[in-house]
């Protein structure tokens, strides 16, 4: 055999060989079916947190070290930002009606005689009853109130928990000419939700306690006396 048929032959095996499908076992088969019935792993949009470079953040000159979680202890002071707002209404309507008819006639009565009893005669005319009543009652309330409270007050930590709660409690005083007003608040509040400038919005505070007292002239002319609350106690009619 020359050289020139060597050739040709190593050429007609390779494409035989090329042609030919491919041969698999029965294990690989079997493997490649049960990973193609195994889910895809979900891969989480979030980016992975890479180790801390201790020398950069030192060193570096675009570095920033991140601040430590801020502590707190007790008789530390928090900035309350108190924004309340509340509004109440309420209707109510009454309506009774209420009727009364009594009859009643006396025909004979005990009389103590001589040998027992017997029965009494009515010189006047036989005693009788007869009562009528009619009540009719209707009653009509509305009421109305809307308050509002935006101020600043500090407060003082008296308490943390062990699961990291701050307990708070602010009270301040304003008097101004005859008119004096004390505001106490309590509650409790996380401490992240402390910001950066040390202050909190009242509405992140759990178990709330807001209490206004107002003393003065104006407190006097708007509040009611004696005698309507009287009345409202007894309620007459």
């Amino acid at each position: 055999m020359n050289k020139h048929a060597c050739v040709l032959l190593y050429v007609a095996s390779l494409s035989w060989a090329a042609d030919a499908p491919a041969q698999t076992s029965s294990i690989g088969v079997k493997e490649r079916a049960a990973n193609a019935a195994k889910p895809l792993p979900f891969e989480g949009r979030e980016t992975v947190m890479r180790p801390r470079n201790l020398i950069y953040e030192r060193y570096g000159w675009t570095a920033a070290t991140p601040a430590p979680p801020k502590t707190f202890k007790l008789g530390d002071l928090i900035t309350i930002i108190v924004r309340e707002q509340r509004k109440w209404e309420a209707d109510a309507d009454l309506e009774t009606k209420s009727k009364y008819d009594v009859k009643s006639t006396l025909d004979a009565f005990v009389k103590p005689t001589e040998g027992g009893l017997g029965a009494a005669e009515f010189r006047r005319g036989v005693p009788n009853i007869d009562y009528k009543f009619n009540q009719k009652l209707k009653n009509e309330g509305d009421s109305s109130r809307e308050d509002k409270l935006t101020t600043r007050i500090t407060g003082t930590i008296i308490d943390v928990k062990p699961n990291g709660l701050l307990v708070i409690e602010a009270r301040a005083k304003v008097i101004h000419d005859e008119e004096k007003s004390e505001i106490t608040l309590t509650g409790m509040c996380r401490k992240e939700d402390v910001t950066a400038d040390n202050t909190v919005l009242s509405t992140q505070i759990a178990d709330k306690e807001v209490a206004i007292n107002n003393k003065g002239a104006l407190r006097k002319a708007s509040s009611r006396g004696w005698i309507p609350k009287l009345v409202d106690l007894l309620k007459p009619f």
